[in-house]
């Protein structure tokens, strides 16, 4: 950025920097857990040096936010809520203490470990923490409604202006309360509406929205999970740094008309930034501002991501105290992570993990049916699992898969099964609702034109975690159809139905059958867009984790010896065939009718699905 120029103007004009990193999950250090290597596309310690340079910029005032997720969601993060000593600082917050965030807000998943651990951590920060929507955190001194940062800005009259920042933060609201029922929060747009004209009644010139929270419908639903667009519309509000959804905003690949740019990085015209998750980038929004007699006015704005810039020499004094800080629990957790909890007779892998039924799913969903079986067995209601891969490749790259070989099964496999620290809900659901449940699954795929080959599969607005299987079901996906639910939950074709032949022990699903589904909390409380699930149909939460559940299983079991199920599959069209995206190594574990086609310039691999 370059340094102002003098100005003669009577309203003198300079700079403001907003950068945010989101959805860390803990990933302070390059190492990827699940697959026990280094991984140089991930960690905040790859973008230390990077976000410290801007902020230190003399010629642009900076300010550094977190936009949630941040103590979990790895190995390392379940080791440190485990073993953290009362009054020890979390790491995580050291390393945003060290590197001066201005301020921070709760995404879901800070909630996972429960009110005392996140009251714990936050009690070291040295910013504010802001969560606007959840009106029980407001009670004590640790998290605030809104904050009001005093900065100056160096215009080009030579002279420091003072202005005043507000900031505000959001969670969605169907998740804030998964750890604790005390934990309720309002609709993210109420809320903003209701405090706005507080925060410019307190002197904000600038609003900023930390919004934990994705981009999806431009309407206005109660409730919404995924509420970036509404917020944008809220008067008053400047720019939007967003995350949750773990998309990459601005995306210059994506052209869409309406009202968020995904090119030029606006929402409703407002700047705004979403970097991915596990700080494979940060976002930047610059804004250009003018002093005028009413106050700082916005002339211009510009948004982007920056990526970790490749490292040359020696490491900085900044990265090295950063690893510092989390050596010891680091350490401690690969050596817990290769601790073996039973063994396979066969490879358990992902990698086409929507596009046929996939075992490391299925041995989930075992362990799923089988704690909940107990619940139901006095109803003698029948028991289903529904689960989905977490590691799919997809936007997260050619390292982001399950590749377990024959051998042990270890402690660190079972993790990267479920990487988080959700708890398994059992839900009431009747066969209509089973349908329309993997109707919004489906939305992963794209249509079908019968007779065409090498057409794309995958939509690619579509997240893997997002195509949910139902184990205990049989039944096909008739691609030729339209998908009744688009990537974002919202029903497009209401007359569409791509789930034919559902069966339940060979007889015909009706729509009055009645079933119970063990499902994960963030599904159980219609995490990624899927039909509403009323309280009084989640009939029962586990005190463990899932993740807890599964490893415990797999011990008990110790051995691992069977194949798939294919409990479902596409519906036959003839002479079509589709094309589809995994690893190189995917080619060693190839069955059914795929077939592999070449690699690709970006090192991923392209594979053919005959219908």
């Amino acid at each position: 950025m370059k340094r102002p120029r003098s100005s003669t103007a009577q309203s003198p004009s300079g700079r403001l920097r907003l950068l945010e990193t989101t959805d860390l999950h803990m990933q302070l250090l390059d190492y990827d857990y699940f697959a026990d290597r280094q991984d140089p596309t991930t960690g905040l310690v790859r973008l230390a040096d990077q976000l410290a340079a801007l902020r230190d910029d003399p010629f642009v005032t900076t300010i550094l936010c977190d936009n949630g997720d941040l103590i979990q969601g790895n190995p390392l993060a379940d080791y440190l809520a485990q073993n953290l000593r009362p009054g020890q600082i979390h790491p995580m917050i050291a390393a945003l203490n060290m590197l001066r965030y201005d301020a921070i807000t709760l995404g879901n998943h800070e909630f996972d470990y429960g009110p005392a651990f996140l009251r714990s951590v936050l009690s070291k920060a040295r910013f504010p923490v802001v969560c606007t929507n959840v009106p029980a955190l407001h009670a004590g001194d640790l998290v605030t409604r809104f904050t009001i940062l005093d900065r100056e800005i160096l215009c080009d009259d030579g002279i420091r202006h003072p202005i005043k920042i507000g900031i505000l933060g959001f969670t969605p609201p169907q998740f804030a309360d998964a750890g604790n029922p005390a934990f309720t929060a309002t609709d993210i747009r109420t809320a903003a509406q209701k405090t706005v004209p507080q925060v410019k009644a307190a002197g904000a010139d600038i609003i900023v929205a930390l919004c934990h929270s994705g981009i999806s419908l431009a309407e206005d639903i109660p409730c919404m999970e995924n509420a970036a667009l509404p917020l944008a519309q809220v008067a008053g509000i400047d720019a939007l740094l967003l995350g949750h959804t773990h998309e990459f905003f601005p995306d210059a690949t994506i052209t869409t008309a309406g009202p968020a740019d995904y090119a030029g990085g606006r929402l409703h015209d407002k700047p705004a930034v979403m970097a991915g998750f596990g700080a494979q980038s940060f976002g930047v929004i610059e804004l250009a501002l003018r002093r005028a007699q009413g106050g700082w006015q916005i002339t211009d704005h510009q948004a982007r991501l920056e990526r970790a810039s490749l490292r040359k020499g020696p490491e900085s004094k900044l990265c090295q105290d950063l690893r510092a800080l989390v050596a010891a629990p680091h350490t401690a957790t690969v050596a817990q992570m290769q601790e073996k909890v039973a063994q396979t007779d066969v490879p358990i892998t992902s990698y086409f993990a929507t596009v046929q039924p996939d075992l490391s799913q299925q041995l989930l969903a075992e362990a799923m049916q089988r704690a909940i079986g107990t619940v139901a067995a006095a109803t003698g209601t029948p028991v289903l699992a529904a689960t989905s891969s977490f590691r799919f490749g997809g936007r997260s790259g050619l390292g982001h898969y399950i590749d377990i070989p024959a051998g042990p099964i270890t402690l660190r496999d079972g993790a990267a099964i479920f990487p988080f620290a959700d708890h398994l809900c059992a839900v009431r659901r009747t066969g209509k609702q089973l349908r329309l449940w993997l109707e919004r699954a489906a939305a992963h795929y794209n249509r079908m034109q019968p007779g065409h080959y090498d057409q794309p599969l995958i939509n690619p607005q579509s997240a893997g975690y997002n195509c949910d299987a139902i184990f205990g079901l049989s039944y096909q996906i008739d691609l030729t159809q339209p998908a009744r639910f688009d990537t974002q939950g919202r029903e497009i074709n209401p007359d569409a139905s791509r789930i034919v032949q559902m069966r339940f022990q060979g007889k015909t699903v009706e729509d009055n059958d009645v079933f119970i589904v063990a499902t994960n909390s963030f599904r159980a409380k219609s995490g990624g867009g899927f039909p509403q699930i009323a309280r009084e149909d989640i009939v029962h939460t586990s005190r463990q984790t899932l993740r807890d559940i599964l490893i415990k299983d797999l011990a008990t079991a110790g051995s691992v010896t069977a194949k798939p199920t294919f409990n479902w599959a596409f519906a036959p069209i003839p002479n079509t065939a589709a094309t589809f995206v995994s690893a190189p190594s995917a080619q060693d574990h190839i069955t059914g009718p795929i077939t592999y086609i070449r690699q690709d310039a970006d090192g991923r691999a392209r594979y053919r699905i005959t219908f």
